[in-house]
């Protein structure tokens, strides 16, 4: 049976004018570029596909815990803590809440709604793992089961722009409603409603020679870490079309180790780390999964792979719809999930670390690879008893990023005493931006 990835969701993106660049450098955060906290559509949007539901695979059996929560030991670090008092945004298709995925409304950035709509199943399926509520009738939990969860519609593979032409031999050739201005603005509100974590399982993939404006995100995710002292957990993204894979780093470059020059694509928003926490995913076995895009920006990996969650009903579910039938559910945009439950978790038991020192925590308490932090697993797989009882240091409070510096506010002069001033403008510059539409996969996508 032919697998099926939960993809990162396909965004609108839009060119830059800078010129190419050869050789990638981490980006430049610009502070003052922060987005407005508006919800909404970018522009009017109408429902095109029909909604999906998430399945069960054959006599599939859910009297024993998913893999991913024995593999991290997710039972005994409730012991230590279990999410209550913290509140989880979840950035992503919407959540359909239930008894068990007991979602609040935390705006709609795709149609009209709450955000409590999910035409997709993936925010319900990412909610479910990062604080889905435990039953009597399976062994299903979440990772942080007392945790609040936010939900923010910010994408959805089922709205399109408002008239927009779909070809109908190939749907996936035309762009999902969600764009990374939206995002920006999704995370800023985020952070606003007082999200200590806040889950992006999304990624937008575009080659290093045609850079793309994106200084509303970066400014976002700025604003959202240092501002308002939220954890930012973001997927690695997944192997397709517009992602492909990047290589490792030059061993004879040493002054580039973890490979920045090495980068053909750029994964957008994960290579904003150390501003946030970029997770890849790995097996049942342990080892990295084929589908998790790599790169100097890795922090942590959780697993990825034929994933348990829950559906809409609050029962659990281990599959998708295929095109010969159910198909399993894998994606970093869950490994993703798992980490911002742990992240939860570490922000309960430590009330007193910023943001930035959680995600300190996170990566310094990982099972580190042979060999030391790579690109492709970070600083390895996520181990929540290690994160919730190590003693290691706080580190800084801040974390370390090349920002612009802000202007001084010009010196205002008292009524009537300072000279009066004529400006005269003798030429002005326009910067023109122009759409790019990704060939957007499916937000649950088939590969």
């Amino acid at each position: 049976m032919r697998k099926i990835a939960a993809v990162a969701l396909a965004l609108t993106i839009t060119l830059s004018s800078a010129p190419p660049a050869y050789g990638l450098e981490p980006p430049v955060i610009d502070p003052g570029a922060t987005p407005p906290d508006v919800t909404g559509p970018d522009q009017p949007t109408e429902q095109r596909r029909k909604c999906t539901a998430p399945e069960k695979l054959p006599d599939s059996n859910f009297a024993d815990p998913p893999w991913g929560n024995t593999y991290l030991r997710v039972a005994e670090s409730h012991k230590f803590a279990t999410g209550r008092g913290i509140t989880v945004a979840v950035i992503d298709t919407g959540v359909n809440a239930s008894p068990r995925v007991p979602a609040e409304p935390g705006g709609d950035f795709v149609g009209g709604g709450d955000g409590l709509q999910d035409c997709d199943t993936h925010g319900t399926l990412t909610a479910s793992i990062i604080a889905g509520r435990p039953a009597p009738t399976d062994a299903f939990v979440g990772v942080a089961p007392e945790a609040k969860i936010l939900s923010l519609r910010q994408t959805s593979e089922a709205f399109l722009p408002t008239g927009m032409q779909v070809d109908p031999s190939d749907p996936n050739t035309s762009p999902t409603a969600g764009s990374l201005r939206s995002l920006a603005r999704a995370i800023v509100h985020a952070a606003n409603l007082g999200a200590g974590v806040i889950n992006v399982s999304e990624a937008a993939c575009y080659k290093v020679t045609r850079p793309i404006d994106e200084k509303t995100l970066g400014a976002a995710i700025n604003y959202a870490t240092n501002v308002k002292n939220s954890v930012v957990v973001v997927a690695a993204g997944n192997t397709g079309s517009e992602c492909t894979q990047n290589p490792p780093p030059n061993a004879a470059v040493p002054s580039d180790p973890r490979g920045w020059k090495q980068v053909q694509t750029v994964v957008s928003p994960a290579w904003y780390s150390p501003l946030l926490l970029t997770v890849g995913g790995i097996g049942q076995n342990g080892t990295p999964s084929g589908f998790s895009m790599t790169g100097p920006w890795l922090g942590v990996a959780a697993p990825a792979e034929n994933m348990i969650a829950l559906g809409y009903d609050g029962a659990p579910v281990n599959a998708l719809p295929g095109q010969d039938g159910p198909v399993p559910i894998n994606g970093t945009s869950f490994a993703a999930a798992y980490v911002s439950g742990v992240a939860a978790l570490v922000r309960q038991r430590f009330p007193q670390l910023t943001a930035n020192q959680v995600i300190n925590r996170l990566i310094s308490t990982s099972r580190h690879p042979g060999g030391g932090v790579n690109n492709v697993v970070g600083a390895g797989v996520v181990d929540p008893v290690a994160a919730l009882t190590w003693d290691i240091p706080a580190g800084p409070a801040t974390p370390e990023y090349k920002t612009n510096e802000l202007p001084p506010p010009p010196p205002v002069q008292p009524p009537g005493r300072g000279p009066i001033t004529a400006v005269v403008l003798i030429g002005t510059g326009i910067a023109l931006a122009v759409g790019l539409g990704f060939g957007a996969r499916r937000a649950l996508g088939r590969k």
